[in-house]
């Protein structure tokens, strides 16, 4: 037993002797005691890096001021601040009675443009075709029996039977005017058979489209009179009321998402280069009395503070309702641990095996079956592990089993049984 074990077993015992007469007494309690029951782990070897806790400050996720995206009159306001909200949840309802008749208007065009589109799809119904072959055939006749007329005239003017020039004149013109007929016939029996030209058709869809167009965008202006909210999250802010009027860009309602939350905290220029995007770090919430919270870093902002050469380093934080509401709230003071130098290899034992008081800082081992006190020196922590590093050279080996429970009842040599 070395000198500064002796003094320490000394000082766990409150033995007032001299060195050369510890190990006698120390013993003999031992032996009157008997074997004391203890819980055990092993030590473990990890990489960790020092870490410093700087302030920070707890801020919203993210944070909407919600405009109108038209003008209108506030029908209804359906929140209030503080109030829990979800994504697309109605904030505001402006009035809809105009747009809602504009939109009937634009679908009744809409039908109208898409009836006659129909219709010239569709072509000439057979009726309609069997007209105009009647009148075409109708017109047939009527030209030959005034060619025939005209014939007629015309044999009795040539020969100077009694026709005079006035009526050979007007039986030629009834000739030409029913040929003129009948290409008109015809020509209206072909326009029948064949249908619209493709190019009407084509106007008329055209037509058709453009009214969908109006309506669509009448249809998209009907759903901005519902203002709604766009994630998750609580409103911050009332800004406008029922009845109030409302322009197009008008702020009505603010809303923030806190689960998760932000810390934003300044870490020095000497500190950066061991901040790295997605590693998790502790957060400590002064306003929990202290509460530790488990984050990760999600942005590194590479650009300095010029006066106070920090950089702006964001972690986030998961935010759950607890018995109805969140825990962490913006504006919140917190304390976040980060690392101020390179990861090494470091011995790791619970927080509970630590016993401290004296001196210095010490932890109990069992060595073949009996309490072996060993002094330390306390590193940077993990979680509920915390790193050590032995006083007295290789007084620690990876796998040493280390008191965690009972440690307070043990003393120097006792036996020890583990609990079951």
């Amino acid at each position: 037993m070395n000198l500064i074990t002796t003094r320490l077993t000394t000082l766990l015992l409150g033995c007032t002797v001299t060195m050369g007469a510890t190990a006698l007494p120390c013993q003999r309690a031992a032996a009157q005691g008997g074997p004391a029951v203890v819980m055990v782990t092993e030590v473990q070897q990890l990489d960790l890096a020092a870490e410093q806790s700087f302030v920070a400050n707890v801020r919203p996720r993210r944070r909407s001021t919600i405009g109108s995206a038209v003008f209108g009159r506030v029908e209804e306001f359906l929140v209030d601040a503080g109030q829990a909200v979800q994504k697309d949840q109605p904030l505001a309802q402006l009035r809809v009675k105009t747009i809602g008749i504009e939109i009937a208007a634009a679908e009744a065009e809409l039908r109208l443009r898409r009836a006659e589109l129909a219709e010239l799809q569709n072509g000439s119904r057979p009726a309609e075709i069997a007209l105009a072959k009647a009148t075409a055939e109708s017109a047939e006749a009527a030209r030959q029996y005034a060619e025939a007329k005209f014939r007629r005239f015309e044999r009795l003017f040539d020969n100077l039977s009694g026709a005079s020039q006035d009526e050979f004149e007007a039986a030629r013109a009834e000739a030409l005017k029913a040929a003129a007929e009948v290409a008109i016939a015809d020509s209206s029996f072909e326009l029948a058979t064949e249908g619209p030209r493709a190019e009407r058709i084509e106007q008329a869809a055209a037509q058709v489209a453009v009214s969908e167009q109006t309506v669509e965008g009448l249809r998209d202006r009907f759903g901005k009179y519902t203002i709604r909210c766009p994630f998750d999250g609580y409103v911050a802010a009332e800004l406008t009321e029922t009845g109030a009027w409302v322009n197009q860009g008008d702020l009505v309602a603010e809303v923030v998402e806190i689960d998760p939350v932000e810390v934003e905290v300044f870490v020095p220029q000497s500190n950066i280069r061991f901040v790295e995007t997605g590693m998790e770090v502790h957060v400590a919430v002064e306003a929990l009395d202290g509460e530790v919270f488990t984050g990760k870093v999600d942005q590194v902002i590479p650009v300095a503070d010029e006066r106070s050469r920090t950089f702006p380093v964001r972690v986030v934080v998961p935010n759950p309702k607890v018995a109805g509401r969140a825990r962490l709230l913006p504006g919140m003071l917190a304390k976040v641990a980060l690392p101020s130098g390179e990861s090494k290899p470091r011995w790791m034992v619970p927080k509970d095996a630590l016993q401290l008081g004296g001196p210095t800082p010490v932890i109990w081992k069992v060595v073949d079956g009996k309490a072996v006190v060993v002094p330390i020196r306390t590193g940077p922590s993990s979680g509920a592990l915390i790193s050590i590093a032995p006083i007295e050279p290789e007084a620690i080996q990876q796998g040493d089993a280390i008191i965690t429970r009972g440690n307070e009842r043990v003393r120097p040599g006792q036996s020890v049984v583990l609990a079951k």
